[in-house]
């Protein structure tokens, strides 16, 4: 007889936040390219520790619209939003990181903030 596999229940699991966020910039950008400069942004401005309670993690981006959506410990989103608002380039070239929202799923997130760049 085969067991069940035990699952965190819903009260011990990270609550998370979705940031839904645009790339402007002198020219488009890779996926790689906004991953690292995420991570990076995270690093500098949060530190190391804080980094590892933010929890920032990349799920997607849009290279056609620019667009993307990064997830983030619920107790750290204002942290990280600021630590995208101070990246300034991208390899050399002038950005800068537009948060359109946050929402706790990314269902509700794509319907409210990226429907109007195409995201389904």
């Amino acid at each position: 007889m085969r067991e069940k596999p035990k699952y965190l229940p819903p009260t011990l699991r990270d609550k998370h936040r979705y940031i839904a966020f645009q790339v402007v910039g002198e020219r488009s950008f890779k996926k790689e390219e906004v991953r690292r400069a995420v991570w990076e942004a995270s690093l500098s401005t949060l530190g190391v520790l804080g980094s590892a309670k933010a929890k920032p993690w990349f799920i997607k981006f849009d290279e056609k619209s620019q667009t993307g959506i990064v997830r983030v410990d619920r107790k750290h989103v204002e942290e990280l939003r600021f630590a995208l608002t101070l990246v300034t380039e991208i390899n050399g070239s002038k950005t800068i990181f537009r948060t359109l929202g946050v929402s706790g799923t990314i269902k509700r997130l794509k319907r409210n903030f990226l429907s109007n760049f195409g995201w389904r």
